[in-house]
């Protein structure tokens, strides 16, 4: 299993940014991520095992977090691969926050992850060009739940599917 754990935009902040990945794709080029694959990844944990996969959900379920809002106002691109990405030019204080913790409970649980910095973005196309522009109409959604998604390989493309989702509560 290849896992991580990341953020699910909700039904009209992803018809947004699909609205945003078709624009940018027209402008770029590249290969689409699908509307279904659309997410914020916070932690890219990889292969894992069974064993594994039950201490991260532990992890999820005592993990203190709380609602916050989150708000994309950039594109841009990471120029290894032609990602191109939509961003927050200033990410939210709690986005980071929420990073630190999850990756900080990661580690407490003995649980491997790519240990990148985090650079909050969310994934559009693939081998695009390079871009930087502000967005016209930021887009932003209340982020209130935490997901363990696994990647799997179908004839379709790669397909993240939720394994396990945590409502953040409201202090």
């Amino acid at each position: 299993m290849r896992l991580f754990i990341g953020l699910a935009p909700p039904a009209d902040a992803r018809a947004a940014i699909a609205r945003e990945r078709d624009r940018l794709h027209a402008q770029t080029g590249g290969r689409p991520s699908s509307d279904a694959n659309l997410h914020l990844t916070l932690a890219f944990i990889g292969a894992s095992t069974p064993q594994a996969l039950q201490r991260i959900r532990k992890m999820l379920e005592t993990m203190p977090a709380v609602p916050f809002a989150l708000t994309l106002d950039c594109a841009g691109d990471f120029r290894r691969g032609g990602i191109v990405w939509l961003g927050s030019s200033t990410p939210a204080a709690a986005l980071l926050a929420l990073a630190d913790a999850v990756r900080a409970g990661l580690a407490a649980a003995d649980v491997p992850f790519d240990p990148q910095p985090f650079a909050p973005h969310v994934t559009l196309l693939r081998k695009g060009q390079p871009v930087r522009e502000q967005l016209a109409a930021p887009i932003s959604w209340l982020v209130d739940t935490l997901v363990l998604y696994v990647s799997e390989s179908t004839e379709a493309g790669v397909q993240y599917r939720p394994l396990y989702q945590r409502l953040l509560a409201a202090r």
